[in-house]
């Protein structure tokens, strides 16, 4: 079966794209190319039960790094050579503990790994000692504090002195949600409120049986690029942005006109059975759903995906999404959308699985997970001829 797909790999598809609103007549028909490449695991395996949904990049863009949502291991990948390099064993307990359950894998400025366990962030360098760790429950925090049903729900992005971090804190009593500095020397919390971004909460499902819960959220997340912070919430198009050198917070509507900008329907919050709580999933995601900036080019453009499902009447009678309409924008340095296509031809069916797409863009690629036959594989789509 290995050698069939090897040979897959070598087959290149073009998407083509419908651009009814260029704003650059050079680009008015152009076509994506696309390659599907597998990543070489020998005899090994990766663990592909969340897919890449527990992963995240090193620094410079060169590894995966994949926790599977389990402990005390990650995988780590090789993405200039297409090759599965180390399964990574953690330490159980003592100073270098890995954490019970590792939920997101970022890095950081020094190259770091960044890890996020149920009650904190730990800081390891490649050799897997621990360098810092961030506690975020429970903590008895100075300054603005958390207050309530408050709680940390982002990453955290530690500076590059370890003495600040920087994260997320979402009010589940109102929806609120607020950008926070931590100043680690004397755990001091700085929140401001994030304008508009309480809106996600109407697009939260909720349904409560047997002492337990299924909640859909949009999560606002929070991502560094450059030497800025940026914060986005799949509900809508815009961005606040958090420059780390002016000190500032600004916010920016970036609005499409291939789809719109935000969510608009109402919808049922609290539901009493599965089939409710399936239905309403399915309505929200037939409206527009943004994925979180993503750069590398330079620090003048940034890349967007953002996605509509098409939904049908599947054998049971009822509703189902099974291929999405994919969007591609570039916004400018101003934030501003300078162009934008409508992706075609199956990229969509991409968007289906269990646990969302992590899209990553690295060499002017944008990176998507594929399962194929249990083997991680990844479509690129070449964005480098768009932001020419």
């Amino acid at each position: 079966m290995k050698n069939l797909l090897l040979v897959l790999l070598l087959l290149a598809l073009l998407v083509s794209c419908d651009k009814s609103s260029s704003r650059y007549e050079d680009t008015a028909h152009w076509e994506i190319p696309v390659d599907t490449v597998l990543i070489d695991t020998g005899e090994d395996f990766i663990n592909l039960r969340h897919g890449t949904y527990f992963s995240g990049l090193s620094h410079d863009k060169n590894y995966l790094f994949n926790s599977g949502a389990t402990s005390p291991y990650l995988e780590r990948i090789n993405l200039e050579t297409l090759k599965f390099e180390e399964r990574m064993i953690f330490d159980d307990d003592g100073p270098n503990a890995f954490g019970d359950y590792v939920n997101r894998v970022s890095s950081d400025v020094n190259n770091n790994l960044v890890l996020t366990s149920w009650d904190g962030t730990s800081v390891f360098n490649m050799q897997k000692e621990k360098l810092k760790k961030y506690l975020l429950m429970g903590g008895d925090f100075k300054g603005d504090g958390l207050e309530g049903r408050e709680q940390f729900i982002s990453q955290i992005i530690p500076s590059k002195d370890y003495s600040e971090a920087f994260g997320l804190i979402q009010d589940f009593a109102n929806g609120d949600v607020f950008f926070v500095i931590l100043y680690d020397d004397t755990q001091t919390l700085e929140k401001t409120r994030l304008e508009g971004f309480e809106k996600a909460e109407e697009f939260a499902v909720a349904y409560s049986a047997g002492g337990g819960a299924s909640i859909a959220y949009q999560t606002t997340e929070i991502t560094r690029l450059g030497n800025k912070l940026f914060i986005t919430n799949p509900a809508f198009s815009r961005i606040a942005v958090y420059d780390l050198d002016q000190r500032d917070l600004r916010y920016y509507d970036c609005k499409p006109t291939l789809t719109a900008s935000e969510k608009v329907g109402r919808y049922n919050r609290n539901v009493h059975s599965m089939e409710e709580f399936d239905e309403e999933r399915v309505k929200i995601e037939e409206e527009v759903t943004f994925f979180p900036l993503m750069g590398g080019f330079d620090d003048e453009r940034y890349v967007r995906l953002s996605i509509i499902g098409k939904s049908k009447i599947n054998a049971q009678s009822m509703s189902e999404i099974n291929d999405y309409v994919v969007f591609l924008t570039i916004l400018n340095k101003s934030f501003e959308v300078v162009d934008e296509v409508k992706v075609e031809d199956g990229v969509g069916k991409l968007f289906t699985k269990s646990f969302p797409q992590k899209p990553f863009l690295k060499d002017g690629k944008i990176w998507l997970y594929l399962n194929m036959d249990d083997e991680l594989a990844f479509v690129r789509l070449d964005c480098n001829r768009l932001i020419l």
